[in-house]
């Protein structure tokens, strides 16, 4: 049986989606949805498939089985809810919701519905990451002591509506890229954090939203986790990872990029109008390295492990031997857990109880830079 996935969004999120239909046995593309009606065309010229002017719409639609939430973060609960009422299984972006309370929703609904809710975007899908987490769970060189990330981009310098800039809507660099590090830290950590401090700051007078945190993040099991974003554009971290990125391709020396600086956020017809004539079948794909989300470094009691360009390196008392990892997936990952898990009668991991452990996180570093202190957990999850 092949799995019928409807795009809610064609944003930038969906470029990536859309290419990791590709190669996929047993997933299809069946549609998509968005208020645009010039990505609807763009969408139906392209692959002449239906696209639907609202979310709810292609929910009821017989020809799809599942899907993909690609709408903008405040949306994403409704838009899960609408799915998950008409029967449909679903893929949801990150951060799964604004609120813990929302979380709730989404997962009861799916529940209900007996369908399943995967955790999208999720840098537990990179396979460096679950190598990482495969050879921690070994124990082979004891347990996790520390882990150290840092992630160095231009995140608010990159074209933003306004909305992207506004943290009650799930704008700013903590429920945009901290959902990434905090998903990366948890699954490496065994998943169960018990109490955070961290620190938020908004330091671009253009940008009323935070460009920077750092957080401490404190596990049941003794680990510690040190992870920070600066976000402001003055500074790459792919200086530190051989030029390598996100979808793991090995980009010309950062340094050497020059550029006049925003200074606020754009319309909607300035953002998405000059990429309306750039399909996203032509999109460019990913590189040949690992993807890197930044520098990790995970401690251990008998070693030290962190990526290299193709694997990892894994340091201990015998010296540095390089592990070879398979390839990362892109966005087909998310798929072929879907498929598998439907499949298997299983559930999937990430899924809907994983993001809202992720989301508590995200939100409890925000109450604890507003209020100068620490924050405990309670809704957190073990690593499947």
């Amino acid at each position: 049986m092949t799995l019928r996935v409807g795009i809610a969004g064609l944003g930038a999120p969906s470029v990536q989606i859309l290419r990791g239909f590709a190669g996929v046995d047993g997933v299809a593309l069946a549609a998509a949805a968005d208020l645009r009606q010039e990505a609807r065309a763009e969408f139906t010229r392209t692959y002449d498939l239906p696209a639907f002017d609202s979310v709810e719409a292609m929910a009821r639609s017989a020809s799809v089985d599942a899907v993909w939430v690609a709408t903008p973060s405040q949306l994403h609960c409704a838009h899960t809810l609408a799915a998950a009422e008409h029967g449909k299984h679903v893929i949801c972006e990150k951060p799964l919701a604004l609120s813990l309370e929302d979380c709730d929703r989404m997962i009861a609904a799916a529940d209900r519905a007996r369908v399943q809710l995967v955790l999208g975007h999720s840098k537990i899908f990179d396979t460096p990451i679950r190598a990482i987490g495969r050879i921690v769970a070994g124990g082979s060189i004891g347990a996790v002591v520390q882990i150290d990330s840092w992630l160095f981009n231009d995140w608010l310098q990159r074209p933003r509506l306004a909305a992207e800039l506004d943290s009650s809507l799930g704008g700013g660099v903590v429920l945009r890229q901290g959902p990434h590090q905090v998903d990366i830290v948890r699954h490496i950590a065994g998943g169960l954090g018990r109490e955070l401090r961290a620190t938020a700051g908004c330091w671009d007078p253009h940008f009323p939203t935070e460009g920077n945190y750092a957080c401490l993040l404190e596990f049941e099991n003794g680990a510690v986790a040190n992870f920070s974003c600066n976000g402001y554009g003055y500074f790459d971290v792919r200086e530190l990872t051989w030029g390598i990125g996100v979808v793991g391709r090995q980009e010309n020396d950062p340094r050497s990029a020059r550029r006049r600086r925003r200074t606020g956020p754009l319309s909607v017809d300035e953002k998405y109008g000059a990429a309306a004539s750039d399909s996203p079948a032509r999109a460019e794909g990913r590189g040949t390295f690992m993807p890197f989300f930044g520098l990790t470094i995970v401690s251990c009691e008998r070693g030290v492990i962190r990526q290299s360009p193709t694997g990892l390196y894994l340091s201990t008392e015998q010296g540095c031997e390089e592990i070879a990892v398979e390839p990362s997936l892109g966005q087909a990952a998310e798929l072929i857990e879907l498929r598998d898990a439907v499949a298997e009668g299983r559930p999937a991991f990430p899924d809907g109880r994983w993001g809202r452990a992720t989301v508590e996180v995200c939100l409890a570093m925000l109450r604890s830079a507003r209020e100068h202190r620490a924050v405990p957990l309670a809704r957190q999850v073990a690593r499947s």
